[in-house]
């Protein structure tokens, strides 16, 4: 291959190892060094170039991708709205339970004989001035009333433990008669009338069904609800976007 003198340009005899031109005698290697050289500053100099653009990019796209919110994320805002405030309050009341229980009762027992109204009123209009005699026979001046009836013009009645009579009143009337009236545990009463004898004690003793009341008192713990309007009370969910650095600082 042929050589060329990088000073003058012109072909350099072959076969011979000059270190100048044999046409401008100027030295060839120190040339063709500088020649090297030059050719390797160029390039390397467009290689630093190049390297210096891509480190550039490599920046930019660095900071974009940690400065530009595109991560979307949850995120917890307050907002206003209405809360509601329970109250909490007791309310007492009562309650009366009626109970019954048993009981013994002291009452009347014996019997009654009266004059039913209906001879009373027939055998008056026919006599005066009667009055009960021996015997519990009604007279009338010297008559027994009535004479010939003796002793259907009275009726008995007996009175037994069961009847629960607690009490008994008497009021006299005429001709020695009396008005007998009976009064029950119940509050029931029964009254006689033309009453000739009354033999009726408290004597006899009745168990009966007593009922008394108890009053218990109940306590009920109530609520009520208020709704208040509020700012900034009432936490929402939304998306919102951040970027590298501010997920990874928290700075959102």
């Amino acid at each position: 291959m042929a050589e060329f003198c990088p000073n003058c340009g012109k072909e350099i005899p072959s076969g011979g190892d000059f270190e100048f031109c044999p046409h401008c005698s100027k030295p060839l290697k120190a040339a063709a060094v500088s020649t090297t050289q030059t050719a390797t500053t160029t390039k390397t100099g467009a290689s630093g170039k190049g390297r210096t653009k891509w480190i550039v990019l490599g920046i930019i796209i660095l900071i974009v991708i940690l400065v530009v919110p595109v991560i979307p994320v949850q995120k917890t805002i307050m907002v206003a709205g209405t809360t509601a405030t329970t109250v909490t309050y007791q309310t007492t009341s009562y309650q009366t339970v009626p109970t019954v229980t048993q009981q013994s009762v002291s009452v009347y027992v014996g019997s009654i004989s009266y004059i039913t109204q209906s001879y009373y009123n027939y055998y008056y209009s026919w006599y005066g001035g009667c009055a009960v005699g021996f015997y519990g026979l009604l007279r009338c001046g010297y008559n027994y009333w009535p004479y010939y009836n003796i002793p259907g013009y009275t009726t008995s009645v007996t009175v037994s433990p069961g009847q629960n009579i607690v009490k008994v009143s008497s009021t006299p009337g005429s001709y020695g008669l009396s008005t007998v009236t009976l009064t029950a545990l119940n509050g029931g009463s029964t009254t006689y009338n033309n009453v000739v004898s009354n033999s009726l004690t408290q004597t006899g003793t009745s168990t009966t069904q007593a009922t008394t009341t108890i009053v218990n008192t109940i306590t009920q713990t109530t609520s009520s609800v208020t709704n208040v309007a509020c700012q900034n009370c009432i936490p929402q969910q939304v998306t919102v976007y951040v970027s590298i650095l501010q997920l990874l600082t928290g700075n959102y």
